[in-house]
């Protein structure tokens, strides 16, 4: 009977960490022209990922990277783009991260709409050499969304290695944003 109930005391404390480690908790913040973004409480507010982004969050223990650039489609009409459709802006911004020299792969886009707002989102693998022939493998989930005034860049990023631990939340943030 006394191994019956240690037995059962373990492994009720395995599934109670195992479902604490396996639950995210996401805060909703708020950026730029003022849209939303719920993201993962392990990842912290940076300012050193990129110059254009508007959110930028981190975490280089989990290698868990998280930027978002707005584009004002008022803006962008007055210096004289204007986009036919969400796949446009796509493959407008991708061809950038694609003619890196470091031989991009990405996945076969899907679309699909959230709260009114449409998605593009792909992966783009990438294999960046460092200087001492040392091969870094990275895989981006990159998400444009197109509002009623705006077009956004949400781009998440991991190790390669470490990205399957990461996607769902990536799928998670990028599907929040609202404005």
């Amino acid at each position: 009977m006394k191994i019956t109930k240690v037995i059962l005391s373990a492994l009720f404390a395995i599934i109670a960490m195992a479902s604490a480690y396996s639950q995210t908790k996401f805060t909703e913040q708020k950026a730029g022209h003022l849209y939303y973004v719920s993201v993962p409480d392990y990842m912290t507010k940076s300012v050193t990922l990129n110059d254009a982004a508007t959110m930028q969050y981190i975490n280089s223990a989990k290698n868990a990277y998280l930027i978002v650039i707005d584009d004002s489609k008022e803006e962008l009409e007055m210096k004289g783009v204007k986009f036919a459709s969400l796949k446009d802006f796509h493959d407008d911004n991708i061809k950038l991260l694609k003619a890196e020299e470091n031989s991009p792969v990405e996945s076969k886009p899907t679309e699909f709409v959230v709260n009114g707002n449409k998605f593009y989102q792909s992966e783009l693998n990438v294999n960046f050499k460092e200087a001492d022939n040392l091969e870094v493998k990275i895989t981006y989930l990159i998400t444009y969304v197109e509002t009623k005034g705006y077009y956004y860049q949400i781009l998440c990023w991991s190790l390669s290695s470490e990205y399957k631990n990461l996607v769902a939340d990536f799928k998670k943030i990028a599907a929040s944003i609202k404005d």
